[in-house]
Parts: structure tokens; C-alpha cells; sequence
């Protein structure tokens, strides 16, 4: 074995469990270790917070009745808003506003407001994120949606989150902020930190955010999704760094991970939260669907990173992805890099 790959063994072998065989989860960076380590390390995070199996669900409250219902809660839906403006005449403007869209559909942003006040977990996430209220009011994730479209997707969400995560887990994203999940060693003896995170104010790509930081805990890449259905994970984003470095910071990760891309361990990533989740089929959306479609922030040809990954576009701006990612051969490769590949191969028959 040689010197770089023992030094790999030792400096991984907190991902690791024992007997474990590495998860091919993409040529040679698969077989390095580091994706089979990041997977590993948010599949044990989430079963050590609660999710032990797709089936299993953490520990759930009983509903909170608070004794006020009707009018009541639309007033509450009013106040505390420190999403909105602290100018009055802004502030009325913007809740003139909030008003006219819920009074578009009564009954139903009656119903998902009696939602968000029926557990303490959900009140705590609208007193740290306001505009959880009338996230269904703008674009998200897909601007072909309808607002019914939205609504429900933001519901079933939450809902499921609750049935499916511990409350810790839970709290610790949407109240806290952040629920670190680990850190993965890399070629040169650094570390990127993986974490989730509740969405950004105004974000409008998804609900929950899986991200990947440097050492001075700085963003390299986010992948944002949200849980539409029972069965459905639909990834709204995948981002790398900004700035007149970002070149620079990718092509040295891409590095530091043996090659494989910061974009593919992104998508390797979704693909185990999926799974832990008990989600069988994933979704992408695509550019003319993207809310941030002309918009300068929507930097990425989604449509061509989807097709690459054996997407296959369907209705309303989607791309279905594969039940599971395709995996490169030998064959496939370049000659130059058939070498590296059988080491890396070698490599990960040692662990």
C-alpha cells in the first residue's frame, strides 16, 4: 500500500465503520474513499439523531391546541413579522399585500396556518422564519407551479419532516439554524464540513439545504431540496462558490477529491438523503422552470447537468432522475486515466 493511501486509511478512519466496503459512488473519488465517507456520514448522523430506517420516525408530540381558533390565527399570521419592512408605510403595504394573496384562497391558507400553530416545533420555525406564512405566495422551486402547488409542497414538507426526523434534528435545522453532520478529510489533510440548513431568507429554491464548507466555514457548495410528497425528493439548486476565485476553489477541491466534481458529490448526497428519507424517486427542475429563471443569481445549465446524470425530462419543467446514478467503467474512461483508475480500484479493495 502505498505511503498516500495509508495516510488516506488513518485520516478517514473516523468515517469508516469496520468490514465496511466502499461505496462505489463515482470512479476514482468514490474509491478514494471520500464520497463513500460523506455518504456514510450523513446516512450514521441522521440515524444517530433518529433515523434509524425509512420507517422508523422520531419521537412525535401531540398536537398543540392553543383554544383560539378561526379570525385568531389570521391576526397572529399579522404580527411578529420581522420578514417585513420597518417603515409603517412599507410594513402596511407589505401586509396589504400578504392579505390580498391569502384572501385568493381562504380556506386552504386557513388550513395551512392552523397547520404551522398545531405543534410547538412548527411555531418555534415560523417565530425563526416568518415568512414560512406566505412562503407559497411567491416563486418556489418550480415557477410553473400554482399557489395550491406550492402550498402543498411547503405542508407536505414539514409534515413529513415531523414523522421522519427526531425532534432534535428537526430543531436544530429550522429553529437553530444549522445541524452539522460531520466533516470529511480530504487528499491534502483538510477538511470541508457538511452540514443542513434551514433555507435563506427570501430563498425561494427549497426548503431545506444540504452544504458543504471550508475550514474557515465558508460556503464551497449548497444543494437545496424539499420533500414534495410521500415519495418525492425535488432538488431546486445545486451551487458552487462565488466570486472572481471560484474557478480557482472548485478546481482545487475537484483535487482534493481524487476528481470527482463538487457538483457530483452534491448529487451523491441527495441521492442517500433521499434514501434515508424513504423517498424513491427524485426530481429536478429545470431551467425554464427554475424561479430564479433571468435572473442574474441563476448561474448553472441545470438542464444539461440533469441530462448528464440520466435525466429524462418530463411535464411542467422537470427532470426525472434515475432511480440510481450511473457509475463509469474502466472502459469508459479516457487511457490516460485507466491507471489512476485501477489504483484507486486497488485502493479501495484495501479498506
Amino acid at each position: 500500500m502505498s505511503q498516500s493511501s495509508a495516510g488516506w486509511r488513518a485520516l478517514n478512519e473516523r468515517n469508516l465503520q469496520p468490514g465496511e466496503e466502499p461505496l462505489d459512488a463515482d470512479l476514482v473519488f468514490a474509491a478514494s474513499g471520500c464520497a463513500y465517507a460523506a455518504q456514510r456520514s450523513l446516512e450514521r448522523e441522521l440515524q444517530w439523531v433518529g433515523i434509524t430506517s425509512p420507517q422508523v420516525t422520531g419521537r412525535r408530540e401531540l398536537p398543540a391546541t392553543d383554544g383560539q381558533p378561526g379570525l385568531s390565527l389570521w391576526w397572529r399570521s399579522l404580527c411578529g413579522r420581522t420578514d417585513w419592512s420597518d417603515d409603517p408605510g412599507r410594513l402596511a403595504l407589505m401586509a396589504g399585500k400578504y392579505l390580498v394573496r391569502a384572501l385568493g384562497m381562504p380556506v386552504r391558507h386557513h388550513q395551512y396556518l392552523a397547520f404551522l400553530a398545531s405543534h410547538p416545533s412548527l411555531r418555534a420555525c415560523v417565530e425563526a422564519d416568518p415568512r414560512l406564512l406566505e412562503r407559497h405566495h411567491h416563486r418556489f422551486v418550480n415557477r410553473r407551479w400554482h399557489r395550491a402547488d406550492r402550498l402543498r409542497a411547503v405542508q407536505t414538507h414539514y409534515r413529513l419532516l415531523l414523522e421522519r426526523w427526531s425532534a432534535d434534528l428537526f430543531e436544530g435545522v429550522y429553529v437553530q439554524g444549522r445541524a452539522t453532520l460531520g466533516f470529511i478529510t480530504l487528499k491534502d489533510g483538510s477538511e470541508v464540513g457538511l452540514h443542513l440548513r434551514a433555507p435563506a431568507h427570501m430563498n425561494c429554491e427549497g426548503e431545506l439545504t444540504l452544504e458543504l464548507t471550508d475550514a474557515y466555514d465558508r460556503t464551497l457548495y449548497r444543494l437545496v431540496v424539499t420533500l414534495i410528497d410521500d415519495d418525492t425528493l425535488a432538488i431546486g439548486c445545486i451551487q458552487g462558490p462565488s466570486g472572481e476565485d471560484a474557478r480557482e476553489v472548485v478546481r482545487e477541491l475537484t483535487k482534493n477529491m481524487h476528481g470527482m466534481r463538487p457538483k457530483q458529490l452534491m448529487l451523491v448526497l441527495a441521492y442517500a438523503f433521499a434514501g434515508q428519507c424513504g423517498l424513491r424517486r427524485i426530481l429536478a427542475v429545470g431551467n425554464v422552470a427554475h424561479p430564479l429563471l433571468g435572473r442574474a443569481r441563476l448561474f448553472s445549465d441545470y438542464d444539461a447537468y440533469w441530462l448528464e446524470q440520466g435525466g429524462v425530462a418530463i411535464d411542467d419543467g422537470w427532470f426525472l432522475m434515475p432511480a440510481t446514478l450511473h457509475h463509469r467503467t474502466e472502459a469508459e474512461l479516457e487511457s490516460k486515466r485507466r491507471a489512476l483508475f485501477r489504483r484507486a480500484r486497488n485502493y479501495a479493495g484495501t479498506q
